[in-house]
């Protein structure tokens, strides 16, 4: 063998040693990062299994009532809590909507708790959850500000949370508020020079107007206790859809009486037809939004035809 020759092949196999050496060492690098990902990846899934929970991509938060009260004051974020027995028409339509999800991931925290379950009955039992499914929503600091009791599709859904999403209070401002206003004097007072007239059970909680609602104003009142007496007229004849709203005027409280929400025109008009004949009331027709009389002027767009997802309750021939 010439000297060139074997020059030659100890370069070359100098060389391929070289080559396979380097080959290994990245590919001893490639797996390595791969298996350093691979770990990572599943103590980061791990972790956000840990705090949410994903049902047709709709986020819960997971775990006790408590915790999410804690990460809405660490987010500064309002939140709700879906308590449900079985599913229905919120999981298969409404959360499973794409806009619903956006909106919601964006602007609040969620929990969903099926009843019975020691979590469920802890709200259950705190909140007096009497029927399911029922969405109970919170500020960041804790105060309850809605209660829904009934379906709402995807649109009404959102609409109906936007009016809680800049909300604040916390859940002890009543009982302050009650502690300031419980003045001993005037009620010593009341109980030595007052009169009795008459004892009322009082069931008030706020309610959030949807989009072109309806409701029937049977009158405005100037006197508390008239509004009372109405209230309670009413009730006698069995009616439990009583709305009432609270307006100033040159510093003077005036007090709405309605009926409602009612969630197209042909119900709200076929109810005041049987007002009209069964209690000699008459009402007028009027948007919760901006309390417009409705008319044969602008009566359209509260008709059914033109509601794009009318309540399945809104049967005028219902009541």
């Amino acid at each position: 063998m010439s000297c060139f020759t074997l020059l030659t092949a100890k370069i070359t196999n100098f060389s391929l040693y070289k080559f396979y050496s380097f080959y290994k060492k990245v590919a001893f690098l490639f797996f390595l990062g791969f298996f350093i990902g691979s770990i990572n990846n599943s103590n980061s899934v791990f972790a956000q299994n840990t705090t949410t929970s994903q049902t047709n991509n709709m986020s819960y938060l997971v775990g006790s009532f408590d915790q999410l009260q804690e990460e809405g004051k660490k987010q500064n974020k309002p939140y709700f809590v879906y308590v449900h027995a079985r599913n229905n028409k919120f999981d298969s339509v409404t959360f499973a909507n794409k806009y619903v999800q956006t909106y919601i991931k964006k602007r609040y925290l969620a929990q969903k708790l099926q009843a019975p379950s020691l979590y469920a009955d802890y709200v259950v039992k705190q909140y007096e959850v009497k029927n399911f499914p029922q969405i109970l929503v919170f500020t960041p600091q804790g105060k309850l500000v809605d209660r829904i009791t009934s379906y709402l599709s995807p649109k009404q859904m959102i609409a109906r949370l936007k009016l809680h999403e800049s909300k604040t209070g916390s859940s002890d401002e009543r009982i302050s508020a009650f502690a300031k206003a419980a003045n001993p004097e005037l009620s010593m007072k009341l109980q030595t020079e007052g009169e009795i007239q008459e004892v009322y059970h009082f069931s008030i909680r706020p309610y959030g107007v949807e989009e072109k609602t309806i409701g029937i104003q049977l009158g405005v009142f100037e006197n508390y206790q008239n509004l009372v007496n109405n209230v309670s007229e009413l009730e006698l004849h069995w009616h439990d859809n009583i709305l009432v709203t609270f307006v100033e005027i040159d510093g003077k409280m005036l007090y709405r009486l309605l009926l409602g929400p009612f969630y197209s025109y042909e119900h709200a008009e076929v109810y005041n037809k049987n007002l009209k004949e069964k209690m000699g009331l008459r009402g007028i027709l009027v948007s919760l939004e901006d309390f417009d009389p409705i008319t044969e002027e602008n009566k359209d767009k509260y008709l059914i035809e033109n509601i794009e997802t009318p309540v399945e309750s809104e049967n005028p021939n219902k009541r």
